[in-house]
């Protein structure tokens, strides 16, 4: 495959290519912070969430896709509750009320937004003007 392309130059990765741990990390509430990677159709939010942390029950419009990379927690949605644990993979639709709880020692989730949440737009425009 290889010799069918012509290797990118380091200023075109850094256009295509984004290391996670480059991203400047914006507080969402105290225990919940993030690294926000906005797309044109959907938002990346690599979270990183306190052991004990409580996400009162909220709703957005957008739908959520909740990979879970490290970690536990137990996820209200629906009149149920979810046990969620690394390698599981939850889809909440846009406008349903949920909640969850860590378990343990935390978690790191990756959520995907779609459409794409303006609010966490700004939220890392902050994180980036406070590097600054």
């Amino acid at each position: 495959m290889s010799s069918e392309f012509v290797r990118a130059t380091e200023e075109e990765r850094r256009a295509k290519i984004t290391a996670i741990d480059t991203i400047p990390r914006a507080v969402l509430r105290p225990g919940v912070d993030t690294a926000i990677v906005p797309t044109d159709k959907v938002t990346l939010s690599f979270m990183r969430l306190s052991p004990g942390l409580d996400a009162k029950l909220h709703s957005h419009p957008e739908e959520q896709v909740c990979v879970m990379l490290e970690g536990e927690m137990d996820v209200a949605l629906d009149g149920k509750l979810y046990r969620v644990r690394a390698g599981d993979v939850a889809v909440i639709p846009g406008g349903v009320p949920h909640s969850g709880v860590t378990l343990g020692e935390g978690c790191r989730v990756l959520d995907i937004f779609s459409p794409p949440r303006k609010d966490f737009e700004e939220k890392l425009q902050q994180a980036i003007a406070a590097q600054k």
